[in-house]
């Protein structure tokens, strides 16, 4: 069962990777709009995960977020560009991408057992 969820997870992972790819350069000259839609986009998704307590989903789901923008970015298929115009939103966003998937990991708060005294 765990191995699915970490299949399922990567899955999603890809999937929300590639969106992000395409949404960080954000509409016209508002390259920083589209640096925040992406990230709480990528962290929204990692927020559930973790919330619903599939961990090993999660994980998944940050290793897919990462494959695929490092992959969409860095060798995009064929003659594609996913690039922004503004090369430091390309930097920032291979950096924020596995971040804004990590990072809620340590906001999450996980149920502690009560022992009852």
């Amino acid at each position: 069962m765990r191995l699915l969820q970490g299949f399922l997870g990567l899955i999603g992972g890809l999937l929300v990777g590639a969106l992000g790819a395409v949404t960080y350069p954000g509409p016209l000259d508002m390259p920083v709009l589209g640096l925040l839609v992406a990230i709480v986009l990528v962290a929204a998704g990692a927020w559930f995960l973790l919330e619903w307590g599939k961990r090993t989903a999660w994980i998944g789901y940050a290793i897919g977020v990462t494959v695929a923008t490092f992959w969409l970015l860095i060798a995009p298929p064929a003659t594609d560009t996913v690039l922004s115009v503004y090369t430091w939103a390309s930097d920032a966003w291979l950096i924020l991408a596995p971040l804004s998937a990590l990072v809620p990991a340590f906001m999450v708060r996980t149920p502690r057992s009560s022992r009852s005294m």
